[in-house]
């Protein structure tokens, strides 16, 4: 029996993707979670520093930590790049 990579990535992200969102200390309702070749990509707003590590932490579990690109941003360093309105 051989496994094709597309299933092997298929499986992966839906680990992720569960995994993420059952973990009752991180508010996933933000973040995605999507695969680029064999790569997870998380992107999105998480509410801080904690919580960037959390997903990043369960993702590398998962896929490997060298297999895992975050792109996701905080919302409190949103507040502070956002432009001021007059």
């Amino acid at each position: 029996m051989t496994f094709q990579p597309e299933n092997l990535a298929h499986d992966q992200l839906a680990s992720v993707q569960a995994a993420v969102s059952k973990e009752p200390e991180l508010e996933s309702s933000s973040i995605s979670v999507s695969m680029v070749g064999r790569s997870v990509l998380l992107e999105g707003y998480v509410a801080d520093y904690g919580d960037r590590e959390k997903a990043t932490a369960i993702a590398a579990l998962i896929a490997g930590p060298e297999n895992v690109h975050d792109r996701m941003r905080d919302r409190e360093e949103m507040a502070y790049t956002l432009p001021a309105q007059e």
